[in-house]
């Protein structure tokens, strides 16, 4: 019973964890989007132009709407995962969302994210934390 849970919960687990690091990386580009063109929109909003508006920021928008809805997704997947998976499993799969998420920022071009051996460092631990908690022996 605990494998067939298990076979359940870690799939739905570590869609989370793509769905959640995908919502990060929407919403960061969407806001840095809306923050560049911010003086404009702000102008056109303030004339009522408000299709100008919409046309002005709308790859933002969808960026921001994208992350939302990855957000959403993402609950319902971990909703799923805590169904069938203790939270002493479930809950440290969750620091996969900061590894994946620096790793693809400082990937990825329009991230403008820069690489630090630091924080490299910081996601060695982290990795290593996993690994200590899912390799340790259960006390009885």
């Amino acid at each position: 019973m605990v494998f067939k849970d298990l076979k359940a919960g870690l799939p739905a687990a570590l869609m989370s964890v793509v769905l959640i690091s995908t919502a990060q990386l929407a919403m960061k580009w969407g806001m840095a989007g809306l923050s560049r063109d911010w003086s404009a929109l702000y102008s056109l909003i303030s004339q009522f132009e408000l299709v100008d508006s919409v046309v002005l920021v709308w790859p933002a928008l969808v960026g921001v709407a994208i992350g939302l809805a990855c957000y959403a997704l993402s609950m319902a997947c971990w909703i799923m995962a805590l169904k069938h998976l203790p939270l002493g499993v479930a809950y440290p799969l969750l620091s996969l969302s900061y590894v994946l998420v620096y790793l693809l920022a400082v990937t990825l071009p329009w991230m403008n994210e820069s690489f630090s051996g630091v924080k490299l460092l910081g996601i060695g631990f982290i990795l290593m934390g996993l690994a200590l908690i899912f390799t340790a022996k259960k006390s009885s």
